[in-house]
């Protein structure tokens, strides 16, 4: 196939592939670019095509590359990487119309794959140029003298008028609820805190400004010190690493308290069944389940982008009347023992727990702990390390240090993953949660009071609670790598906000149109439909018998020579399909006679139908029974 020829289809693929570059491993990049480019080189040359064997080669090469970078386990993202692997094999093997339009309709593939992948509005309009590109090729496919730059022109205009039918289909085509095809398209994690945490593991997560969540609030948001947001709860600590329950029921207890909050939240995915609320949550829905250490918990993992609603106590009194079993006071035997020895001075030196905990949160206060991006290496016992020699740390330090501290105490504690603060949209009236407000907390029970949120982060370093993390982390030890939001210019910081509450706000309309809002809205249009079908169904009726009686005298106008034309377009239509286009200078007996030379089997058809044609345009006897036994004939011709 010419260069000429492909050019335009491997324009259709990389512009439909282009917006799973940031989903697929970088060797499948390359891959498609550097077949693309021998295809492209290879045109003008006129080489031949690899053999068969060769193309099979090439694809088990890229097949088990796939197998290799999944791990010999195929998820979604892997059937993606197989799709883009075809797609830079396909135009090695283009030979005619067939294998053209095969190539085509894989572009179409890619664009429709991006939507198990991607859910922003950037995408979305993307997508829109995808479809834009793709129909353009198609069209120069099947019509390859005329410019492509035409057929772009007419492809635009397809598509802007499609989207009024596409809006239509979206808001009264039935719906179900969850993913598409209910599969994990992207193998997650990312994003959040994992089923584990060591310390460090939370300070990785500071540079990272991507967003884990978005808020947007029925009621008056909560004042920053007050913007924690439970995740996850560490129960079990081995030495080293912080760990869950495995089993949790489902809270039973209630939850008193007169702050309510009310607030939707548009969690970004992350892989796990972990949702984020503020602490401590009393509703969450849908398919949300309130455990019994406070946290919430999907019903399935979080692989696409998830739409909830919450409501939560900040001023929570729960209930403290049956205190936690040995599991919250478990140590590890033989490990960090100055800290456990501190512990028993505690519990010698004051009688209630109470006293114990200000007395901890005392030691952080006055014994010189800093609060750093790039804490020191701790050894084996990293808590007798960290309390004792570097005392420098960030949040996961301070709180799993106080956790065993409290627990050496004999006071039960346990560690809260989540994050604290967040960026408010001042254009969308939204906030913001980013990874790089990722927090750890500890929570001690007291009796009388139950499980009482301490953070001791904020002894060392309150300004990171009251004025979040973009305040603090600049002047932080470690932080120069960071990029700093206000080095940049002010328009850009405006630009960035205004961009964010246009993507939130469409997320909240595209993700949160439920089944539900669609009742809803046929609703309303069935009332307004109610008021004004009196008006609208005469009009109705007036405009169809206008289009019918228009439509029967153009069909009694058309005469006998145009509709002979019109059979033997459907017959020149026919005809390329199997290669064979008529020059816009050839006559009809000419190009029959091409025809003939080229395949002769069909010389007894091509001639009869030909004739006829010509004698119903051109001859005299143009009978209605002459023009159906040309059409029946047309229709029966199956080159």
């Amino acid at each position: 196939m010419p260069a000429q020829s492909i050019r335009p289809l491997i324009l259709a693929l990389g512009v439909a592939l282009g917006p799973l570059v940031f989903a697929l491993p970088w060797w499948v990049i390359l891959w498609c670019l550097g077949l693309w480019g021998y295809s492209l080189i290879r045109g003008p040359s006129n080489s031949p095509i690899p053999s068969r064997a060769a193309r099979i080669i090439i694809f088990c090469v890229g097949f088990g590359l796939v197998l290799l970078s999944a791990g010999m386990r195929f998820d979604g993202s892997d059937f993606i990487a197989l799709l883009a692997v075809m797609a830079g094999i396909k135009p090695l093997e283009l030979r005619g119309y067939r294998d053209s339009m095969v190539t085509v309709f894989l572009a179409y593939f890619l664009v429709i794959t991006s939507l198990f992948v991607f859910e922003n509005l950037s995408m979305t309009v993307y997508l829109f140029v995808s479809v834009w590109v793709t129909t353009a090729v198609l069209m120069h496919v099947n019509h390859p003298h005329d410019t492509l730059h035409a057929q772009m022109k007419f492809s635009a205009r397809m598509v802007i008028t499609a989207i009024p039918l596409m809006t239509i289909l979206f808001l009264i085509f039935p719906r179900s609820s969850g993913n598409y095809l209910g599969v994990p398209w992207i193998r997650q994690g990312r994003t959040g805190f994992s089923s584990a945490i060591r310390m460090g593991d939370v300070s990785r997560l500071v540079v990272m400004d991507a967003p884990a969540f978005s808020v947007t609030f029925d009621t008056a948001p909560p004042e920053p010190g007050r913007r924690y947001w439970r995740g996850i709860v560490f129960q079990d600590f081995d030495g080293e690493t912080w760990t869950p329950v495995r089993h949790q029921s489902i809270r039973r207890g209630t939850i008193h308290g007169e702050t309510v909050i009310r607030y939707e939240v548009i969690l970004e995915p992350h892989g796990h069944r972990n949702l984020f609320a503020l602490d401590l949550p009393i509703r969450a829905e849908p398919k949300a389940t309130i455990m019994d250490d406070h946290t919430l918990r999907a019903k399935q993992t979080i692989q696409q982008r998830l739409v909830y609603t919450a409501m939560s106590i900040l001023d929570y009194r729960p209930d403290g009347t049956d205190p936690p079993g040995q599991p919250y006071l478990q140590l590890p035997p033989d490990r960090n023992p100055r800290t456990a020895a501190l512990g028993r001075q505690l519990s010698r030196i004051h009688a209630k727990p109470e006293a114990r905990v200000h007395a901890g949160l005392k030691f952080f206060r006055h014994q010189g702990f800093t609060y750093t991006l790039r804490p020191d290496r701790l050894g084996r016992d990293a808590v007798d390390d960290f309390l004792f020699v570097s005392r420098n740390g960030f949040c996961e330090h301070f709180a799993g240090a106080f956790t065993v501290l409290m627990r050496s105490a004999g006071v039960p504690a346990r560690m809260v993953g989540g994050y604290q603060g967040g960026r408010w949209n001042r254009w969308g009236d939204f906030l913001t949660v980013r990874q790089a407000d990722a927090h750890v907390w500890c929570e001690v029970w007291l009796g009388g009071q139950g499980w009482v949120r301490v953070d001791p982060t904020a002894e060392v370093a309150p300004e990171r609670i009251d004025g979040g993390i973009d305040g603090l982390v600049d002047g932080l030890p470690g932080a120069s790598d960071r990029v700093r939001d206000h080095l940049l210019s002010r328009w850009i910081e405006h630009a960035r906000l205004t961009w964010e509450a246009v993507n939130i706000h469409w997320n909240m309309w595209f993700m949160g149109f439920s089944a539900a809002d669609q009742i809803a809205l046929l609703k309303t249009m069935t009332r307004w439909w109610s008021g004004v079908r009196w008006g609208l169904v005469p009009l109705g009726l007036m405009i169809a018998v206008f289009y019918l009686l228009r439509r029967q005298r153009r069909a009694k106008s058309a005469t006998i020579e145009d509709q002979a034309l019109i059979a033997y377009h459907r017959f020149l239509k026919k005809m390329s399909r199997i290669g064979s286009v008529k020059p816009p200078w050839h006559g009809a007996w000419d190009f029959s006679q091409t025809v003939i030379r080229r395949h002769p089997a069909l010389e007894a058809e091509v001639c009869d139908i030909v004739a006829r044609y010509l004698a119903l345009r051109y001859g005299r006897e143009q009978t209605d029974d002459a023009l159906k036994t040309l059409q029946r004939r047309v229709r029966r011709f199956h080159p």
